[in-house]
């Protein structure tokens, strides 16, 4: 049975993030079934981002695509990146506007700073569970599963290295480590509703600041990125109290005042002011 505070029916009353790395196969859909079944939590997948992502030209789907041939299409994968990042930095903030949920990705909980209610977990499965899993779902034999897990994992890590520069295999990177070699889908979920109402994990003021501010400057970045005359400007931004700070290449003092009045049109931003200069490339801190 699931604890008392996620029991059977009853919702969770949280506004706590879980950010869920995991490999393929290792078990995410089934514990994000036992989640919003049994303790009423919001679950998400990369995919809702997508969604949400797409909004801007099918940019998701045509970033996503190119996942498994990173390395090969660089090119055109880097023009991708920093759109691609940006809007779905947008969505998942979004998403925490409306409360707490889980998110079942892979790299997910790199797409932001450390925020102090957003949880970082790595979740964790033995190769016969994998296995086990991907004959199910694939209808192969064990040969061809194992192959379809090791092609899969490499992409994946593949691709973090590529959008973050990390291993996303790091165990560094994450809050809690969670192995269900002899968890039960029940039990594991359990772990997962005690680490959304630990007090550790709690919103605070200065926690739900830095969403908000995070919020803030992102919405801008999307903002001028979904504009055709400043989409191609690469620029930072971040913001402080209300006061929003922009980086970015020296401009002509008429496209200063767009980029400007763009920025100042985002709810929340009371002064804005723009710094020419290098923008460092859009790299959230792990």
């Amino acid at each position: 049975m699931m604890p008392e505070q996620g029991g059977a029916g009853t919702p969770i009353d949280t506004k706590t993030v879980l950010l869920i790395s995991r490999g393929t196969m290792s078990g995410g859909q089934i514990i994000g079934d036992c989640l919003a079944k049994h303790a009423g939590i919001r679950c998400l997948t990369r995919e809702d981002l997508i969604a949400a992502v797409n909004s801007y030209g099918d940019l998701g789907t045509r970033v996503a695509a190119h996942m498994a041939k990173a390395a090969q299409a660089y090119e055109s994968f880097s023009e991708l990146r920093r759109p691609y990042l940006i809007l779905m930095r947008r969505a998942l903030l979004e998403y925490a506007q409306q409360g707490g949920f889980a998110y079942f990705g892979y790299s997910g909980h790199l797409l932001l700073d450390s925020i102090g209610h957003f949880v970082r977990i790595r979740l964790i499965a033995p190769q016969w569970f994998r296995i086990g899993r991907t004959r199910k779902q694939l209808g192969c034999s064990e040969a061809e599963a194992r192959d379809h897990i090791h092609r899969t994992d490499q992409e994946r890590a593949r691709w973090a290295r590529w959008m973050y520069g990390v291993d996303i295999r790091d165990p560094a990177l994450y809050d809690v480590c969670l192995n269900i070699e002899r968890l039960s889908v029940e039990g594991a979920c359990s772990l997962l509703c005690k680490v959304m109402t630990q007090a550790d994990f709690q919103p605070t003021p200065e926690s739900n600041r830095q969403m908000q501010e995070a919020y803030i400057a992102t919405q801008v970045l999307a903002l001028l990125l979904e504009n055709p005359s400043t989409a191609e400007l690469e620029m930072g931004a971040s913001v402080a109290e209300g006061a929003l700070r922009i980086v970015g290449p020296y401009l002509p003092e008429a496209e200063t005042r767009m980029v400007l009045s763009i920025a100042g049109s985002v709810p929340g931003v009371r002064k804005t002011e723009y710094s020419p200069g290098y923008a460092p490339a859009f790299s959230p801190a792990t």
